[in-house]
């Protein structure tokens, strides 16, 4: 693969093709301030006019956020008419930048991909230097739709005939999957509806339980849910028309007594068989878990080959293909999520048990696979399914088998039968599920509030309840829990933000930061231990103590400038901006509480008003 193309050979070759004016979409929001710095080392300049033209713009812009009038990228901007626009910026600085372009200011924007979404930003010519994207701590593959959201850029209403796409050499970038991502079909909606406590709490104060359930049968969720159950059923159709031949017989149900009578039959009598109670969430994954389906191992996908059990403990064992072509043996509780897709997969009764020809197909089809593939909803039961091994007659004697005329039919349908009805209750299961996930992810939500104590019995509000329906934001468990337990009692604003402000951020990207004071050391320890007591009913949060340690810097320090503060820490200002706002909504939320709870609103209130100053009074 070629290196990848120096900022300023490319805008000149974009400047000589009458290409500008350009969004080049780079890798990380670093290679994007690296093209900026490259920039800034060139003696080049455009026409006074034009620097002029951004000058009155950006003075435009800053006299309504003073906060860019001294922005360090404004002097390299104005000179070479090239900007940068990421999320590490205060969202001041990418208004001002999004104006300058709209205005027809600048030859060229280097900006990541956050920029394709929900921006009205018109350029000429688009650059794609990647086909793939930094998600948390790994990269993965763009997907059709940012492909063609990436491309759709191109072309400026009422000024461009033609938008222009085009696509760079670079380590970062696969052409097959750019063009794929260019010529496919944008992968469908998924619904992210979430059933959450607060939404629980609030539905049940407006409606009665009863009524419940048909409200959540019209939302889109729920729709998308029913198109896969009707997928199914006409699936669960055909493995019925299937499933005729092999009606009643001598025995009503001939599958299953043919099934004890074999395992009878074959079954040493010097070593009898023990039954080893898997766990209930095991049990329900293990009649999916058939070959050639999809399964999700944490960050990692893979197909199933075959299931069995580990010798000695007899565990539920998998033998899965991986996406590099690698296979493996892994225990069924590895398995992450049942994803609702199945393989065609040739058995073999030795390894690698299917075909070559057949392993090389799937690793295929796993390149193929789009980025989202939907789970399969599997509602566990704490009784078993299985029929244990004791309910199993033990001598032939017991089996009308040996003299039945139909012994010869059964031997030789039975394997076909038994997978034929073994789908058939996959099936079935699966529909099930499908038609009743919500309700249940609902009723499980209803009976941790009940065990609470924010709702009675009869799923009516308490006291507590009440007021803990006004905290609408995630992790709402935890906080009303903290209150609950006046964990927040006699609490300094500063140290109120700094735990809103751990609870609110999710992000894990490591830096330099202020060290905690020992008063909020305290306050976050008794924080953690709750977080972990509630971490059966709801995900813990990240819980930094460095961030919290920044927020109570800022708060507690009404002299501290925003200058000042970016100097205490290697974190992007924009990082800094959105965790102070999304604090702010926290604390907003706690202010609500005045009726029930007026001395902690009355903290909140003054946290709020210490956080918000300086870039922060830019908040609409």
């Amino acid at each position: 693969m070629a290196p990848s193309i120096h900022p300023a050979d490319l805008l000149s070759t974009l400047r000589h093709k009458h290409l500008t004016p350009a969004i080049v979409f780079l890798t990380s929001r670093r290679a994007c301030d690296d093209a900026m710095q490259a920039l800034a080392l060139l003696p080049s300049a455009i026409p006074p006019d034009r620097q002029e033209a951004i000058a009155r713009v950006l003075d435009g812009v800053t006299a309504e956020f003073p906060s860019i009038a001294e922005h360090p990228l404004r002097e390299t901007v104005q000179r070479t008419g090239v900007a940068a626009h990421h999320a590490g910026h205060l969202p001041s600085w990418k208004i001002a930048v999004e104006e300058l372009m709209r205005r027809g200011c600048l030859d060229a924007v280097f900006a990541t991909t956050t920029l394709a979404a929900g921006v009205d930003f018109p350029a000429r010519t688009v650059v794609i230097t990647q086909s793939s994207v930094r998600k948390a701590r790994d990269f993965t593959d763009l997907t059709v739709s940012e492909i063609q959201q990436l491309s759709g850029r191109a072309g400026r209403r009422g000024k461009d005939l033609v938008g222009f796409a085009v696509v760079t050499p670079s380590p970062y970038i696969d052409l097959r999957h750019i063009a794929k991502g260019l010529t496919g079909h944008p992968e469908p909606i998924d619904s992210q509806f979430v059933i959450t406590y607060p939404m629980v709490l609030n539905l049940l104060k407006a409606h009665p339980l009863d009524h419940i359930q048909a409200i959540l049968a019209k939302s889109f969720a729920q729709f998308q849910l029913d198109q896969r159950a009707e997928r199914l059923q006409e699936k669960l159709d055909t493995l019925e028309v299937q499933m005729a031949p092999y009606g009643p017989r001598e025995c009503t149900d001939w599958i299953t007594q043919w099934h004890h009578f074999d395992t009878a039959r074959r079954r040493k009598p010097h070593r009898p068989s023990v039954h080893k109670q898997d766990p209930p969430e095991v049990a329900a994954r293990l009649p999916f878990l058939t070959p050639g389906r999809l399964v999700s191992l944490g960050k990692a996908r893979a197909i199933v080959l075959r299931e069995y059990r580990s010798r000695g403990q007899r565990s539920p064992m998998l033998t899965v293909l991986r996406s590099e072509g690698s296979i493996t043996e892994i225990p069924v509780t590895f398995v992450a999520e049942v994803l609702d897709r199945t393989f065609e997969v040739k058995e073999t009764r030795a390894y690698p048990w299917t075909t070559p020809e057949t392993i090389q197909g799937l690793v295929d089809e796993l390149a193929e696979l789009p980025t989202r593939v939907p789970a399969l909803p599997i509602l566990v039961s704490e009784q078993a399914d299985q029929i244990p091994d004791e309910l199993i007659a033990q001598t032939l004697d017991d089996f009308p088998c040996p003299t039945c005329p139909s012994r010869h039919a059964c031997q030789k349908d039975h394997p076909t039968a038994l997978k034929l009805r073994q789908e058939i209750a996959r099936t079935t299961k699966a529909i099930q599920a499908l038609r009743t996930s919500l309700w249940h992810r609902f009723q499980e939500k209803v009976e941790v509030l009940q065990q609470l104590g924010y709702l009675t019995p009869a799923a009516q509000l308490t006291a507590d309840g009440e007021w803990a329906r006004l905290i609408r934001i995630d992790h709402s468990l935890l906080i009303t829990e903290l209150i609950r337990a006046e964990a927040f009692s006699a609490i300094e604003p500063a140290l109120l933000a700094a735990v809103m402000a751990s609870i609110a951020h999710d992000d894990d990207r490591p830096g330099a930061f202020p060290r905690a004071s020992a008063g909020l050391s305290t306050v976050l320890n008794q924080v953690r231990r709750l977080a972990h007591e509630l971490a059966a009913f709801d995900d813990p949060p990240l819980l930094r103590g460095d961030i919290a340690a920044l927020t109570e810097r800022w708060v507690g320090d009404p002299a501290l400038t925003w200058i000042g503060l970016c100097r205490a820490t290697t974190m992007a200002e924009g990082d800094m901006y959105r965790l102070f706002a999304r604090t702010l909504e926290y604390l907003s939320q706690i202010e609500s509480l005045r009726s029930s709870h007026p001395s902690l609103a009355d903290t909140a209130a003054r946290a709020i008003a210490n956080l918000r100053r300086g870039v922060l009074e830019e908040l609409p």
